[in-house]
């Protein structure tokens, strides 16, 4: 083929593209009217970072990062499963634990573009303190992690959006630890 026979064929593939997401996009062509369809999948990242106060009386900061995927079993409806990695900086030290999650959400379609995505998360720390340097008192002491994390979503692009909202963690371990905070996420669905 001619140099200009396959800008023809790469110019109708981009075109077709095209037409496809746009027929995906929703009735506004933003991404907020198709997010929660069935049999979507969701990949996406939260992370989470907190300095200060937690109620087992330590003070300490913590960076958290989970990795996930989701899956739309009906409208709205979602579960899935992610691979956490929480660094923990108490009293000048540094600490990581590592946990594997299961959860449950469901999309609330606000506008075209933004929607609420609340989620309840089951988190099991499989590898606490893998650095053998917390103290007594800190998160990655607790053993089991439940958690409600209500994401507001902005749906940038079809198939990929932006979102941060309140995250409450209840640690469950010796002693209970309730813990507070924003959470970001970013991701795409297909």
């Amino acid at each position: 083929m001619k140099t200009h026979q396959w800008m023809a064929v790469a110019a109708g593939v981009m075109v077709a593209t095209s037409a496809s997401a746009q027929s995906e996009g929703g009735a506004g062509g933003g991404g907020g009217g198709s997010f929660g369809n069935a049999g979507q999948i969701v990949v996406s990242s939260d992370a989470s970072g907190s300095l200060g106060y937690t109620t087992e009386g330590a003070g300490y900061g913590y960076f958290s990062i989970e990795p996930s995927v989701d899956y739309f079993l009906k409208e709205n409806l979602s579960i899935g499963s992610g691979i956490r990695l929480r660094v923990v900086f108490p009293e000048g030290d540094t600490a990581a634990a590592f946990g594997i999650s299961a959860r449950v959400g469901y999309n609330i379609s606000l506008t075209d573009k933004i929607s609420v995505w609340p989620k309840g998360v089951v988190t099991l720390n499989v590898g606490d303190d893998l650095l053998g340097t917390i103290p007594e008192g800190t998160l990655a002491a607790s053993t089991v992690i439940l958690e409600g994390y209500a994401p507001f979503l902005y749906h940038v692009t079809p198939h990929f959006f932006l979102g941060a909202g309140p995250r409450l963690a209840l640690g469950l371990g010796d002693e209970v630890e309730v813990t507070f905070g924003v959470a970001t996420t970013i991701g795409g669905y297909f």
